[in-house]
């Protein structure tokens, strides 16, 4: 009996257990047969044994050092076992050995790959494909090494070839995806993670990229259904319910993003996305508490992350709390660039120190909104740390050139040249450099502290005097950016344009084709007038602003011009508004003739506007 041979026989049936008996009989028989040694490590490997198996192919290796077989096995079971530099070694040994031996080529490109060390590892699957030309594995992973090092059009082309000898490929799909992400070819990539995730419905990583690349582009209805799709997979898969939880947040549908990253954070408690992500919603939903829990475990893990410090500082602001809120406010510089490059943008700031003959320049930051609200700071400023540059947009220096005047400050253009100035402070740090706190907020400067030009008012006296109902401001959409709640659809204020005995005055800024179109088309359109042909500025906007006897605004510089003025104002809030509108009862602690009207849920601006048309009906039936 050939004990060797019949083990052998065994090892080609699959009978591993008779296979393994026999190496180790033929071994015991013969302790320097090579081959029984080679194959009963390969077993071993296969069982995932790997020292033992090391151990028996080490010894192969050592009594047939020519056989470039053994040597690729050994590599392969040091691999297994982590230790790559030594596999590298060995498989070099087999291409000395047999140069023309593709998988000693291909395990070591693999080899390469693991090591970062992928400009070898394409060099080594090159060989494969020269000597198999249509070998799939090395094609992939040709294309894989390619994309590590950023040569996104050589990996399409050649995962675009292995996709030739393979159609409907999920992993070559998915691989394309990403190459074509990489070159921002976003249709082809969304088409190839697509036919990944369709031709192998439980790819969850195929799921997760189409996902993420929906959300990229905001198409977030689709890409949640992504997410879900990969969580039916996997329910534990933490990329796809951070995925999900991002998605689920772009379209308010808060309270379902909450509960997908509270389990992600449950299942990775140091992921620093998924808290930072969590703390958001939170906040969104006015779940102050939590959401500060979940920011600060963001800054144990990551002290320095400053769009969780950013948000925690709004969540403090929020809830009133200015003494912590300020000071964390100005993380904002580590985000945003709030205040823009200017001559002077490298000055050492002010920290409310009293000055001595020095000159302070305030700079206006952020939207114009922010410079209206922000400009009552100015007066204490001046007093505090004469003399007083001021630099604000050059659409709000008409406007606020009169008051700059009796303040007793110099007002210049945002980026004009301020020589004399020696100091700076942005203008959404002077409450916290004047102390100011929720107490002081009100004393230095009640409204109204904003007004018209004189001569701004000579120049709109008479637009209005044809209309003979009440006269009210309206104004609809803020500035669009991602993830927009500041702004309504126009059709949505049909119920408010509908309203009797009102003349509606548009103070929208910049309206777009459509909404002029609806505008127009309007059946009430007689009481619906615009000027925005004729307001340049917001010395315009403030003349015409003072004829009015209300305004109704989404929050938008036209709301913040109306609260300064101490005009009566209606603000169409979302459910997640802005720290600035939060706490405190309906009227706004900023402007106290605001009326501030929340979405009754996230979304819900159906609600907003039947409050706001049912407060208007009573003040008409009062005043008729």
């Amino acid at each position: 009996m050939n004990t060797f041979e019949d083990a052998l026989l065994a090892h080609r049936r699959g009978d591993v257990a008779t296979a393994a008996q026999g190496y180790r009989a033929a071994i015991a028989q013969n302790p320097g047969h090579a081959q029984a040694l080679h194959l009963l490590g390969l077993l071993y490997h296969q069982q995932g044994q790997h020292d033992l198996a090391i151990s028996h192919i080490e010894r192969a290796a050592t009594l047939q050092p020519q056989d470039a077989t053994i040597h690729l096995n050994l590599g392969i079971a040091l691999r297994a076992a982590g230790r790559t530099d030594q596999a590298i070694a060995c498989f070099r040994k087999a291409l000395a050995l047999s140069p023309t031996m593709a998988a000693a080529h291909y395990n070591l490109g693999n080899a390469y790959a693991a090591e970062q060390r992928h400009t070898d590892a394409v060099e080594s699957f090159l060989d494969v494909v020269k000597l198999q030309p249509n070998d799939l594995a090395a094609l992939n992973n040709l294309g894989n090494a390619l994309l590590a090092l950023q040569r996104h059009r050589e990996a399409v082309d050649v995962l675009e070839r292995a996709l030739q000898l393979a159609p409907g490929h999920a992993l070559l799909h998915n691989n394309l995806g990403i190459a074509h992400h990489a070159l921002q070819e976003t249709d082809r990539a969304i088409g190839h993670f697509t036919a990944a995730a369709a031709a192998d419905p439980g790819y969850v990583s195929a799921h997760i990229n189409l996902g993420n690349l929906l959300h990229a582009q905001e198409r977030n209805a689709a890409a949640a259904v992504a997410f879900e799709t990969a969580l039916a997979c996997d329910p534990a898969s933490v990329p796809a319910l951070v995925g999900a939880g991002s998605a689920l947040s772009a379209m308010e549908r808060y309270a379902e993003a909450v509960a997908h990253l509270e389990s992600a954070v449950r299942l990775q408690p140091q992921l620093v996305p998924a808290w930072y992500n969590l703390g958001c919603a939170r906040l969104a939903l006015r779940a102050y508490g939590a959401a500060l829990e979940a920011f600060d475990q963001v800054l144990r893990l990551a002290p320095g992350f400053a769009p969780a410090h950013l948000n925690r500082a709004h969540t403090w602001l929020a809830m009133g709390d200015y003494q912590r809120g300020w000071p964390e406010y100005e993380w904002r510089f580590q985000t945003i660039h709030s205040v823009p490059s200017s001559p002077t943008s490298d000055l050492p700031r002010w920290h409310g120190e009293a000055l001595d003959h020095q000159v302070l320049l305030i700079r206006a930051e952020q939207g114009l909104g922010d410079t209206l609200q922000f400009v009552r700071f100015i007066p204490l400023a001046a007093q505090q740390a004469p003399p007083l540059v001021l630099a604000v947009q050059p659409e709000l220096v008409p406007l606020l050139d009169p008051n700059a005047k009796a303040w007793g400050v110099k007002l210049i253009a945002q980026n004009d040249p301020c020589p004399e100035a020696t100091l700076q402070c942005p203008l959404l740090s002077l409450p916290y450099r004047l102390g100011m706190t929720l107490e002081t907020l009100h004393p230095p400067s009640p409204t109204p502290y904003l007004a018209a030009p004189e001569s701004y008012r000579a120049k709109w006296c008479n637009a209005l005097q044809d209309l003979k109902r009440r006269k009210i401001g309206l104004a609809w959409s803020g500035r669009i950016r991602r993830n927009e709640n500041r702004a309504i659809p126009l059709a949505k204020l049909a119920p408010l344009l509908a309203l009797d005995h009102i003349d509606w005055v548009i103070l929208q800024h910049d309206i777009g084709e459509v909404d002029l179109d609806m505008l127009k088309s309007s059946p009430h359109a007689a009481r619906i007038h615009r000027f925005d042909d004729t307001v340049k500025d917001f010395a315009d906007t403030a003349a015409l602003m003072e004829q009015l006897d209300a305004v109704v605004s989404i929050d938008t510089s036209v709301a913040h011009l109306a609260g300064a003025m101490h005009k009566p104002l209606w603000l169409m809030l979302p459910f997640a508004a802005d720290w600035r509108w939060f706490a405190g009862s309906e009227s706004s602690l900023w402007y106290p003739a605001t009326r501030r009207v929340y979405q009754s849920q996230p979304g819900d601006w159906g609600s907003v506007i039947q409050e706001i048309v049912t407060h208007l009906r009573q003040k008409l039936s009062r005043s008729s």
